[in-house]
């Protein structure tokens, strides 16, 4: 299965590339925070999950969870786990500098940061920023030749502007002290997940030192949750339709005749919608009265086209043509439209399912108005010679054809299996994933969906990351698809390590040098590449992307040998 690469993939980092890959937005955050601080404003905290970490995914840690057991099994994770909340609630720890940092777990998916800066700290802090900003200030009923250092602090404050103050001070007091918080989570967050917020909106440092008390703030990181299996991995089943080829052929062979078959009107004109007919059907949603009756955008069919219906009175409307032989429609819209005649037209009242992505919404009641435009009957072409070669490749009358045919459907139906069996596999692990998501963890499945589904030209994750309204209204669109993803992505995870599957290393390295060709030959990324001194590639996201990749098709591999697989 060819998988995206997720946050689960990225390796560990050291301390200094931490450090390296944070710094250039720190100074913003810390602005933010202080400007949030001044102002008290009763919003979200600031974050600095827009660009933290540099270029997309490279902040490289990785965390690995564990399998909380349902049956009392002992985990057999081999590799680091994140910590229970048992273990992590207390954990607190002192620095040579006084500053305290105290580790606890909000919910399955946060952990929280709590540091405590001493008041000597902050008082050195304030007292060096008041010296750097004063030195070219003129304190008013003061000569410019005074030292400052004879100045009352309050009035060299008060002119270089107590909020300028007040900014730089905390800013400096989170660049010194948010590396050793950022530290002790650094093997468990997920990236560009990280928030800042201060205890105290309403004091300043100057009040805090004044009183003696010490400055506090948070940092509250994602990250991947245990993972609960309900059922577990090893119980999972799957079902399948038992292959039937000349089933199979026979759908194809109707197809065939229909395609060249004569559509006549129904007779008799009454008669009613029914199986082997085609409608042309228009069609409105909106939203129930209860919820506001607002317009909900959504098709009737998965993979159904749409079509422009010209009505007698010259007016055009949107419609489908519907075959109920050939598309599947939302539930309950199929069972509407039977039996309804020509120029009919009726309301129902349907649940749009959680996994129909073709919905602006999804998840909800809604109402739909149907309208048959047009109804036609198809007089079936009647099977002889000329059909022959659209039935089987290559065959050169009737009989020929049905011979082969049979055996052109075996083999279709041996590679769809081997998809259906994926997506069934997929399915079941997602199904079985009961753990909460991390909101980033499903931000950035939607940014590689998304992906996925664009020109390899059109863009990189970066450019999708920086336009967050985007990917919210992809999600919005798409929910059911993008979280069934990550949930499939943990459960794969969390096999792959429970059964010690590891990629071969050889694999990996040839995997990576593909993948950081494929980069340099993209014209979207190889000006940023080039002049570039090139990471070696053990180092490199191309590397821990391979790895991720390959390490995730062993987990799906194995699982198609051990799940058990219903005929249906």
């Amino acid at each position: 299965m060819a998988a995206s690469v997720g946050y689960l993939s990225q390796p560990r980092t050291t301390a200094r590339a931490w450090r390296a890959q944070l710094r250039p937005v720190l100074t913003g955050v810390c602005l933010a925070s202080t400007m949030l601080f001044l102002f008290s404003h009763a919003r979200a905290p600031p974050s600095l999950s827009h660009s933290a970490f540099g270029r997309c995914g490279s902040l490289r840690v990785q965390t690995t969870p564990k399998v909380a057991w349902h049956q009392g099994h002992r985990s057999l994770w081999t590799t680091r786990a994140v910590e229970s909340a048992e273990d992590t609630a207390a954990q607190e720890r002192e620095l040579k500098n006084g500053v305290r940092i105290k580790t606890s777990r909000e919910s399955d998916c946060t952990l929280r940061l709590d540091v405590t800066i001493p008041t000597k700290t902050c008082r050195k802090t304030l007292n060096s920023v008041v010296k750097k900003l004063g030195e070219n200030v003129t304190v008013p009923g003061f000569r410019k030749t005074i030292k400052k250092s004879q100045i009352p602090q309050d009035l060299i404050i008060g002119a270089i502007g107590r909020n300028v103050v007040e900014q730089t001070a905390i800013e400096q007091l989170i660049q010194k002290t948010v590396w050793d918080a950022l530290d002790e989570v650094k093997d468990q967050a997920l990236p560009k997940s990280e928030q800042i917020r201060l205890h105290d909106k309403a004091r300043s440092v100057v009040d805090h030192i004044k009183s003696e008390e010490e400055f506090k703030y948070m940092v509250t990181v994602e990250v991947i949750p245990d993972v609960k299996w309900e059922p577990h991995y090893s119980q999972l089943s799957v079902q399948m339709p038992i292959a039937d080829p000349e089933k199979h052929f026979a759908v194809k062979q109707r197809q065939i005749q229909k395609k060249f078959g004569e559509e006549v009107a129904v007779d008799p004109p009454t008669r009613g919608f029914t199986p082997g007919d085609v409608a042309i059907v228009s069609y409105k949603f909106k939203q129930t009265e209860e919820n506001g009756g607002g317009p909900i955008f959504a098709a009737i069919g998965a993979d159904i086209p749409l079509v422009m219906h010209r009505r007698i009175d010259g007016s055009e409307v949107q419609a489908v043509r519907y075959d109920a032989e050939e598309v599947e429609l939302m539930p309950g819209i199929g069972e509407a439209i039977l039996g309804m005649q020509e120029d009919e037209e009726k309301t129902v009242t349907v649940r749009i399912p959680e996994e129909w992505d073709v919905a602006s919404v999804s998840g909800v009641d809604a109402e739909v108005t149907l309208k048959i435009e047009m109804l036609r009957n198809i007089v079936l072409k009647p099977l002889d010679d000329g059909l022959a070669p659209w039935l089987a490749s290559g065959a050169i009358n009737l009989q020929d054809a049905l011979v082969k045919g049979v055996k052109e459907s075996k083999l279709t139906l041996a590679e769809e299996e081997g998809q259906a069996l994926e997506d069934a596999v997929t399915a079941a692990v997602a199904g079985a994933v009961a753990s909460e998501l991390p909101k980033r963890l499903i931000f950035q499945t939607a940014v590689n969906l998304y992906m996925d589904s664009l020109p390899k030209t059109r863009g990189t994750t970066q450019n999708i990351e920086s336009a967050p309204t985007l990917v919210e209204r992809y999600i919005d669109s798409n929910r059911y698809k993008v979280e069934t993803t990550a949930r499939a992505r943990m459960g794969l995870r969390a096999i792959a390590d429970s059964e010690g599957l590891v990629a071969d290393e050889a694999l990996v390295r040839e995997r990576a040098k593909q993948a950081r060709a494929q980069k340099k030959a993209n014209p979207v990324t190889a000006g940023k590449v080039e002049g570039k001194e090139e990471e070696k590639l053990e180092d490199s996201k191309e590397w821990s992307s391979a790895k991720y990749a390959i390490e995730m098709d062993m987990a799906f591999d194995w699982l198609k040998k051990h799940v058990v697989i219903e005929r249906i």
